[in-house]
């Protein structure tokens, strides 16, 4: 759980970022092919995105379920991040553009420089919903023959025909890590938000 949860939100965040940097300048092709993109991921359950993926797609390979989830949820969270540094980047005022431009910044420059580190803050509480969203949403896996955290407690309640302990446990276990996860994202919000930091 922590090995996916952990590879999907490092390679979702790079994934959805790099298409925004290039969807950014508003780029016909590759604005198309990202909102077709988004479109079927979005548009998809995440145990059927994964199953397509590990029965259809890389039927024919013998590739781990636990590397065919990693890919599956690093395509739904890079399009959720992708989204949200729309609506952070969309948050900040034109007029600083202006400036920027006027001052002699060149647009790259501009992007890194000034707009980025306004928008970061404005998405970064729904950023570390996403990854708690993503840490309960691998709880799926075990349809594709991972031996997840779920998959195991029901490995253990069909061999006790004891319910209520593994359960417990389990979502004990999952709580514990959302907790752990919300606090270490919240700690990078307070380090890059200068107001939260100076509070």
């Amino acid at each position: 759980t922590l090995l996916i949860t952990a590879c999907s939100v490092l390679l979702g965040t790079a994934l959805g970022f790099g298409v925004f940097l290039l969807c950014r300048n508003g780029n016909p092709v590759a604005n198309a092919v990202t909102g077709v993109f988004t479109w079927l991921v979005q548009g998809m359950p995440v145990v059927v995105l994964l199953m397509v993926l590990y029965y259809i797609v890389f039927g024919s390979l013998s590739i781990s379920g636990i590397l065919v989830s990693i890919i599956g949820f690093t395509l739904t969270f890079g399009a959720a991040v992708l989204g949200l540094l729309r609506m952070g980047v969309g948050a900040v005022d034109g007029g600083q553009y202006e400036a920027a431009y006027a001052l002699g910044y060149s647009n790259t420059r501009t992007f890194f420089r000034i707009i980025l580190p306004q928008a970061i803050p404005h998405v970064l509480s729904a950023y570390k919903g996403e990854i708690v969203g993503l840490i309960k949403a691998t709880a799926i896996v075990g349809y594709i023959a991972v031996q997840d955290l779920t998959k195991v407690g029901d490995i253990v309640r069909s061999r006790t025909y004891e319910a209520f302990f593994p359960l417990i446990a389990v979502s004990m276990i999952y709580f514990l890590l959302e907790i752990l996860l919300a606090a270490l994202v919240s700690r990078i919000e307070i380090r890059i938000d200068p107001k939260k930091r100076n509070s």
